[in-house]
Protein backbone atom coordinates (compact mmCIF):
# COMPACT_ATOMS: atom_id res chain seq x y z
CA UNK A 1 0.00 0.00 0.00
CA UNK A 2 1.44 3.09 -0.98
CA UNK A 3 1.40 6.62 0.81
CA UNK A 4 -1.55 8.14 -0.95
CA UNK A 5 -3.75 5.08 -0.61
CA UNK A 6 -3.43 5.69 3.11
CA UNK A 7 -3.57 9.29 3.17
CA UNK A 8 -6.87 9.43 0.42
CA UNK A 9 -8.86 6.63 2.84
CA UNK A 10 -7.93 9.08 5.77
CA UNK A 11 -9.26 11.69 4.39
CA UNK A 12 -12.64 10.25 3.07
CA UNK A 13 -13.16 8.97 6.03
CA UNK A 14 -12.65 12.18 8.04
CA UNK A 15 -14.15 14.58 6.01
CA UNK A 16 -16.48 12.81 3.72
CA UNK A 17 -20.28 12.36 4.04
CA UNK A 18 -22.37 9.27 2.39
CA UNK A 19 -24.20 10.32 -0.34
CA UNK A 20 -26.26 8.59 -3.24
CA UNK A 21 -25.35 9.02 -6.88
CA UNK A 22 -27.45 8.22 -9.60
CA UNK A 23 -26.92 8.04 -13.47
CA UNK A 24 -29.82 7.75 -15.92
CA UNK A 25 -28.99 4.50 -17.37
CA UNK A 26 -27.42 2.92 -13.99
CA UNK A 27 -28.70 2.40 -10.74
CA UNK A 28 -27.88 4.75 -7.72
CA UNK A 29 -25.45 3.79 -5.66
CA UNK A 30 -24.15 4.95 -1.77
CA UNK A 31 -20.47 6.20 -1.92
CA UNK A 32 -18.08 8.28 0.22
CA UNK A 33 -17.96 12.09 -1.04
CA UNK A 34 -16.22 15.17 -0.14
CA UNK A 35 -18.48 18.09 -0.23
CA UNK A 36 -16.56 21.63 -0.81
CA UNK A 37 -19.47 24.47 -0.22
CA UNK A 38 -18.50 27.94 -1.31
CA UNK A 39 -16.22 27.60 -3.09
CA UNK A 40 -15.63 31.33 -4.95
CA UNK A 41 -16.39 31.33 -8.79
CA UNK A 42 -14.19 33.72 -10.83
CA UNK A 43 -15.05 37.01 -13.33
CA UNK A 44 -13.04 38.02 -16.07
CA UNK A 45 -10.62 40.65 -13.91
CA UNK A 46 -10.76 37.48 -10.93
CA UNK A 47 -13.49 39.35 -8.79
CA UNK A 48 -15.82 36.78 -7.18
CA UNK A 49 -18.98 36.46 -8.95
CA UNK A 50 -20.29 33.52 -7.42
CA UNK A 51 -20.28 30.53 -5.12
CA UNK A 52 -20.54 26.88 -6.10
CA UNK A 53 -20.98 23.48 -4.44
CA UNK A 54 -17.94 21.19 -5.30
CA UNK A 55 -17.99 17.40 -4.57
CA UNK A 56 -15.18 14.91 -5.08
CA UNK A 57 -15.23 10.80 -5.63
CA UNK A 58 -12.23 8.50 -5.75
CA UNK A 59 -11.83 7.34 -9.49
CA UNK A 60 -12.50 3.92 -8.30
CA UNK A 61 -15.89 4.12 -7.11
CA UNK A 62 -17.57 7.08 -9.61
CA UNK A 63 -16.76 9.33 -11.99
CA UNK A 64 -19.04 11.85 -12.52
CA UNK A 65 -20.60 13.27 -15.82
CA UNK A 66 -22.55 16.30 -16.56
CA UNK A 67 -26.08 15.37 -15.46
CA UNK A 68 -25.33 12.93 -12.82
CA UNK A 69 -27.75 13.48 -9.73
CA UNK A 70 -26.17 13.40 -6.05
CA UNK A 71 -28.18 13.41 -2.94
CA UNK A 72 -26.86 14.91 0.10
CA UNK A 73 -28.61 14.98 3.48
CA UNK A 74 -30.07 18.56 2.66
CA UNK A 75 -30.79 18.24 -1.16
CA UNK A 76 -30.26 16.55 -4.71
CA UNK A 77 -28.38 18.86 -7.37
CA UNK A 78 -27.59 18.02 -10.85
CA UNK A 79 -23.48 17.76 -11.93
CA UNK A 80 -22.86 20.78 -13.77
CA UNK A 81 -19.69 19.88 -15.09
CA UNK A 82 -16.05 18.32 -14.33
CA UNK A 83 -13.51 20.52 -12.98
CA UNK A 84 -10.59 18.07 -12.13
CA UNK A 85 -10.21 14.36 -12.88
CA UNK A 86 -6.12 13.53 -12.17
CA UNK A 87 -6.88 9.74 -12.32
CA UNK A 88 -7.34 9.06 -8.77
CA UNK A 89 -10.25 11.56 -7.68
CA UNK A 90 -12.38 13.56 -9.86
CA UNK A 91 -14.46 16.94 -8.62
CA UNK A 92 -17.77 18.42 -10.41
CA UNK A 93 -19.48 21.15 -9.31
CA UNK A 94 -23.22 20.90 -8.57
CA UNK A 95 -25.93 22.94 -10.19
CA UNK A 96 -27.99 25.16 -8.25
Amino acid sequence: MDAFSTADDLIFSALGVVAQVRRVDLPPIRIILVVRDGVERLGEFQQVVGRARHVIARNREWLFRRGDEVTLPDRTQTVETVVKDDGLINEAVLHG
